[in-house]
Order: C-alpha cells, then structure tokens, then sequence
C-alpha cells in the first residue's frame, strides 16, 4: 500500500477500544473504512440503544484526531499532537432531549436527537462552506477551520474536526471556542490527547476536507 506523504493524514486510527496501538492512517485505509460494511453494521447495531450497545460500538474502528503515536502505545504520554482537535456533540445529554424522554418516552427522544444532529450537521457544513467561499475575508477570530463533520457512531450526536486555532491553547480552550462559534453544547469530557473517535459510514460525513487532512 502506497504511504508517501500525499496518503497520509497526521492522525492514527485503531481497531476498537482495545487496540492500544495506533497505525499510521493513510488516505487508502480511510476511504476503505468508510465504505466497510462491518462498519456499517455495528453502527447499525449501536442505533438499536439496547442495552449490549456499547458492546458494539467498541467494536467499531476509530481514528486518534488529536494525536498520533508513532507506533507506541495510546497513551497520553505518547501522543504527538497532530494540529487537529475534536468537539463531540451529544445531543442525548442536553436538557431537552431529556424532557422529551421523560415526557413523552425515549423512542421519541432518540427520534428527535437523530433529526437534530442531521440539521445541525448539516448546518456546520454550510458555514464551514461559506467561509471556504470568503477564505481571504473572513476574521481570524471568527475562523471555524473545520476540517470534518460526521453524525455519531450513535445517530444522536455530531462529531466535529477542526484545526486548532492560534488564539486557543489546550484542547479545553479549542473546543469551548467552536462551540460558541457554532452555538452548540458538547461533552467537555473529550479532552485527553489520547481519546479515540469512532468511525461512520460515508453517507453520514456531511464535510470533508481532504486536501488538508491528507497534504492533497
């Protein structure tokens, strides 16, 4: 498999929680992966939100946004930033959706969290695309610099990758940062060098900039 500098992005991905130690993620292995159907089918699986869920979604591969390891173990004491970090939006913690389910069951909470992270999604991915169109006018401070949104391996959350800003220093200041660019809560909780992100089938990346992600 061809891994010159043109294929490979800066992040690592891995098998599941228990691979702890990250491969080289070449522009190849990404666009398999996206197309995997076992990817597929435990996202799939995952959706059901039974109980044995997160059995599955361990499962799933995933990719370490913020770091890389150069072949050692997942660790933070290992990790390399890459220049990239991710804001996680779970839109099953927030308030309303747990009014809806204490109100009206958690069937239709988990509708309404799905059509949420779709709209907001796909919302993002516009204004990433409207800065795309304005790049040499718009202010540095107000610069989302996304580089990647995708739903969650749950459909009731948005993953958001972004490169980290100047005017931000740790991964806490990045992420509180674009939330309020982009008016939205997120889990404060993903902050560790070494955290991984699961994975999703193509259809559902509504944006991606392969031309920074891979040195196109």
């Amino acid at each position: 498999m061809n891994t010159t500098k043109s294929s490979v992005t800066p992040c690592d991905y891995c098998f599941g929680v228990k691979d702890n130690q990250p491969k080289p993620m070449t522009r190849e292995i990404f666009e398999t992966l996206l197309d995997d159907m076992n990817v597929a089918f435990l996202c799939e699986k995952v959706r059901e939100h039974k109980p044995d869920a997160s059995r599955y979604k361990s499962q799933l591969a995933a990719i370490t946004w913020q770091s890389r390891f150069e072949g050692k173990i997942r660790s933070d004491a290992n990790a390399q930033p890459t220049g990239f970090f991710c804001l996680d939006v779970d839109i099953n913690h927030e308030e309303e959706f747990k009014r809806i389910c204490q109100e009206e069951g958690a069937e239709k909470a988990f509708s309404w969290a799905k059509v949420q992270a779709h709209q907001r999604a796909q919302k993002w991915a516009l204004m990433q695309e409207e800065q795309d169109k304005n790049a040499p006018h718009v202010n540095p401070a107000d610069d989302l610099g996304i580089v990647a949104i995708h739903i969650s391996p749950s459909e009731t959350g948005v993953h958001v990758v972004a490169a980290c800003s100047p005017f931000s220093k740790t991964i806490e200041e990045q992420q509180a940062r674009l939330a309020r660019l982009l008016g939205t809560s997120y889990d404060p909780v993903c902050k560790d060098w070494a955290r991984i992100f699961f994975i999703v089938p193509r259809k559902e990346w509504y944006y991606l900039d392969r031309e920074t992600l891979f040195c196109d």
